[in-house]
């Protein structure tokens, strides 16, 4: 069984071991700084001797990392490990930044965690309760924000089953035997197998990014460490951005949006009418009943009213079709849809869709079957 160096010297970044061992997923090393996929934390990645392993996974009680093509090695040789450090500490950041936030939500709402996923942009924690207000939310956020900026320490600690439980943690302990206890200094203490940065001032960053509901309880959604930094910078740019564009302050900008959005809803709305009033100009003036138009076909729609029209109509190089009419002549089109590329459908009289061959091409198929 591999020597477990993660827990030893959580901050090392390459280590030189033996291969002890080598399945069809990957190789098993005397001694190993990469940690295993469990609790919440992806395992590790990195090279041994400059080949790329993927991933770092429990397998029949050995610790495997996973590589491409493991026969190309041999037990009792000796590999230097690089573990992807960037990948690492990023995990390390979100796995802490959980249990201050859980720490948080227990000791000062009551609020147990019931499953947490790291995820590779944001941090979820599904919660016991049923409801939480985005005001208690951002509570929490300030709060650890507070306690990132206290620089607590982040240590771990050996227990006996007894002693551990005897501490009252948030959360029943699930392994038998010795426990690995991982405490927030003045904020938290549960067991746990991952790893952690050594202070929440590592943590850098958080923030509250909204919730959902989730088998009737409420998941909070979180950002933190450089995700969040990333986040922060990618949103003011977004902001300055926008702002530029509408010369509007940047506190601003929510209005001068809202006003936008107002605006081109009121000149869509004009639009559409100008185009229904020449849609139905074109109609009264046109001897055709099967016809190309420039003009949208719901703009046809409400001068349609008695008669028999096929009109086509290409929108960002797409053909699209309108037929207005009995359900008996739309079927003689229906009975030819695959020949003619045909897509869509309605209900008598209006039927509409798009095609796949050339506009001159469906209405001259069109009037061959309708005429």
């Amino acid at each position: 069984m591999s020597e477990k160096y993660y827990y030893v010297e959580p901050y090392l970044k390459t280590i030189d071991a033996k291969i002890a061992g080598i399945t069809n997923k990957g190789l098993i090393l005397d001694r190993t700084i990469s940690y295993p996929e469990g609790g919440g934390q992806p395992g590790d990645r990195g090279t041994i001797n400059g080949i790329v392993y993927t991933d770092t996974i429990h397998e029949n009680d050995e610790i495997v990392h996973v590589i491409a093509n493991p026969s190309s090695f041999k037990v009792g040789d000796s590999v230097t490990l690089n573990i992807d450090w960037a990948h690492r500490y990023d995990y390390m950041q979100q796995h802490s930044a959980q249990h201050l936030l859980s720490g948080i939500l227990f000791n000062k709402y009551n609020i147990g965690t019931v499953s947490v996923h790291q995820g590779e942009d944001i941090l979820t924690i599904e919660t016991d309760s049923s409801f939480i207000s985005d005001e208690t939310l951002l509570s929490v956020e300030y709060d650890a924000i507070k306690a990132i900026c206290e620089n607590h320490r982040i240590y771990y600690k050996e227990m006996s089953h007894s002693e551990a439980e005897a501490l009252g943690l948030r959360r029943s302990i699930k392994v038998e035997g010795d426990v690995r206890l991982v405490f927030i200094e003045d904020v938290d203490v549960i067991a746990c197998g991952g790893l952690h940065v050594s202070s929440t001032g590592e943590i850098m960053e958080l923030s509250y990014a909204g919730s959902e509901m989730i088998r009737g309880h409420v998941r909070t959604i979180w950002r933190t460490g450089n995700r969040a930094i990333a986040k922060r910078r990618r949103d003011s740019e977004s902001i300055k951005t926008i702002s530029a564009q509408l010369s509007a302050p940047e506190d601003k900008v929510s209005s001068a949006v809202q006003k936008q959005a107002e605006e081109l809803k009121s000149l869509k709305l004009k639009l559409r009418l100008l185009e229904e009033k020449a849609a139905l100009e074109e109609l009264k003036n046109c001897n055709e009943r099967f016809f190309s138009t420039t003009y949208s076909l719901a703009s046809f729609v409400p001068s349609l009213k008695s008669g028999e029209f096929f009109i086509t109509h290409i929108d960002d190089n797409r053909l699209q079709w309108l037929y207005y009419g009995s359900e008996s002549r739309f079927s003689c089109i229906k009975a030819k849809f695959k020949e003619l590329g045909l897509k869509g459908g309605g209900r008598a009289p209006l039927y509409q869709g798009v095609c796949s061959i050339p506009e001159e091409e469906l209405l001259k198929s069109i009037k061959e079957i309708l005429i």
